[in-house]
């Protein structure tokens, strides 16, 4: 029979007892040991961070430290070598006390045989390796065969753990594919799946074997490499990661283009510990993204200020719903060729106490990173229908619109909230309009495609805001339920000049608009020139600083009811 070899770490201070335990060792007869004997603790905790072994034997008397000091520190650091304590006192309560910490077996030195020794280690091998095959399962993202966040936490764990010792840095690398979404919905998650592994692949081939690749979600993957030296270092790395990553992809008949954004955090200046240095590389590569030409952004005390003000800023939102501090203002929405109120967009505002006022691009980008937009939806949904509610009466009473995230629309409860609100103020449902930009568009599947048709057949109506500056396809405009399109004030006013700043793409919308008996409503009228050139192509519905501001619901209702 064919000898199993097992890699030994000896962790015993007294000569004699070694030499006994090595004879015991060298009588098995099932496996071969290739002993490391330490006398020494800070010497062992060494050998357990750079090396790997199958197995510790440890003397639970070591100098001024016990086995409980190394069981202890070895489960700080995350390494989980099955280690069995010999001692030369058998007591069940430091037996107990042994196997809470970790320990896999407790053998006195009095009752130690050749026979028992062997029987120990090969138990305590076996069923670690049991217990590390369903602990991989739990750690591999199933799609790559990479690590996930799991597998990546506890590997930075350890190699902090590492760097302490040997005063060394590593790095913390985020990566992200950018416009990956696109590729799903375009071309299919089939092909988005092919992409992803071949990325993981590319990724495996360029690192060093003692780096760690994971991917922790979508596409994001992410690197730690050990042992750099400097910023330089881990940019020359960077560089030669970007330039396997992005090589173009063959993916069956299909060939993509490939880019991708990084995010960087160095051990120890930018964090001690697993949780900041990941969160600060994320901050980093979310910086990155928003540089279109930077592929590379390190995390910097810049990036820690703007992490402290949207902290403060959810905070600050969050007892502003408490406190409902939020309010609402009403922009007209005016037939263009009478001046009569057809419609207004319901716009959210933030009163300070110090009487300014914040604008929604101050905090709705804010509330929609920190998953907030959709409480602060709920209420506009909720004001907007008590609203209309109240002005119901008027013989006048327009039609309101109000913007709907994708996070929203996508939130579980958006549709049952969105109709109980209707009917708890029983308004007519088709004085209600959700405005979506086109990002909301990108995903056509056919939950999305159910739930908008499920609001329209319920009466409420359906428009595309911002037409134009997104995701632009022919094809949801004829297959989503919609029933207007926004002219998005870029072709309207974006030039600044008195005159439509792009008069050939808005007379091109207008007109498909009325082919696909949409209804077209342009934003952002700023001239009289504009007005009328507006009319003059067939767009009948406008809106605009020009027409009237954003007003409180009270002006709004004195102006024309």
């Amino acid at each position: 029979m064919k000898r199993q070899v097992l890699k030994l770490l000896v962790i015993e201070d007294d000569p004699q007892d070694f030499i006994l335990l090595k004879e015991c060792l060298n009588k098995s007869q099932r496996s071969f040991y290739e002993i490391t004997h330490t006398q020494h603790f800070d010497e062992a905790l060494d050998l357990l961070l750079s090396q790997q072994y199958d197995l510790v034997l440890l003397d639970y008397f070591l100098g001024g430290h016990t086995g409980i000091d190394l069981l202890k520190h070895t489960k700080k650091v995350g390494l989980d070598t099955p280690v069995i304590v010999l001692t030369g006192h058998s007591n069940i309560e430091l037996d107990d006390a042994l196997m809470r910490q970790g320990a896999a077996d407790f053998i006195p030195k009095d009752e130690m045989s050749a026979g028992l020794l062997e029987r120990g280690i090969r138990h305590a091998v076996e069923r670690k390796q049991v217990e590390r095959q369903i602990a991989e399962m739990l750690k591999r993202d199933p799609l790559t065969g990479l690590g996930n966040r799991i597998l990546f936490e506890e590997h930075i764990k350890l190699a902090i753990a590492k760097a302490e010792r040997n005063k060394s840095q590593f790095a913390v690398i985020f990566i992200d594919l950018d416009r990956f979404n696109g590729v799903n919905n375009t071309l299919g998650h089939h092909i988005g799946d092919l992409l992803l592994t071949l990325i993981g692949y590319r990724l495996l081939n360029v690192v060093d074997n003692n780096d760690v690749v994971a991917r922790i979600g979508g596409d994001e993957f992410t690197l730690l490499l050990e042992n750099v030296q400097d910023d330089d270092s881990v940019i020359i790395a960077v560089e030669k990661v970007l330039s396997e990553v992005m090589q173009p992809a063959m993916l069956g008949t299909v060939t993509l283009d490939v880019s991708a954004s990084v995010g960087v955090a160095m051990y120890p200046k930018h964090g001690t510990d697993g949780t900041t240095l990941m969160q600060k590389a994320d901050m980093a590569l979310y910086e990155c993204k928003k540089k279109p030409f930077e592929r590379c952004a390190f995390y910097t005390d810049e990036l820690q200020q703007k992490l402290k003000r949207a902290i403060t800023l959810e905070k600050e939102i969050r007892l502003g719903l408490q406190n409902n501090e939020f309010e609402l203002y009403y922009q007209p929405k005016l037939d263009l060729r009478t001046g009569k109120l057809v419609g207004a967009e319901a716009l959210i505002r933030w009163p300070q106490a110090d009487g300014s006022m914040r604008m929604p691009n101050e905090f709705i980008p804010a509330a929609n990173k920190m998953g907030l937009i959709v409480p602060l939806g709920e209420w506009v949904i909720d004001r907007v229908c008590q609203q209309l509610h109240f002005w119901l009466g008027h013989e006048a009473c327009p039609v309101i619109a109000f913007n709907v995230s994708p996070k929203q629309l996508k939130s579980p409860g958006f549709k049952s909230s969105l109709l109980e609100a209707v009917k708890r103020y029983n308004i007519p449902p088709d004085r209600l309009e959700i405005e979506l930009t086109e990002d909301a568009f990108i995903d056509t599947s056919a939950v999305n495609m159910s739930l908008l048709e499920d609001i329209r057949q319920a009466g409420i109506r359906i428009s595309i805001d911002d037409f134009g500056t997104g995701y632009s396809s022919m094809r949801y405009l004829k297959a989503m339920p919609i029933n207007s399109i926004k002219i998005d004030r870029g072709f309207v006013s974006g030039g600044h000049g008195e005159h439509l700043s792009d008069p050939t793409i808005t007379q091109a919308i207008i007109f498909l608009s009325k082919g696909l008996s949409l209804e077209v409503i342009a934003e952002g009228i700023e001239t009289q020139e504009q007005w009328d050139e507006l009319v003059g192509y067939g767009c009948t519905i406008g809106q605009g600083f020009f027409l009237h501001r954003p007003m409180p619901a009270q002006d709004l209702s004195r102006l024309f009811f």
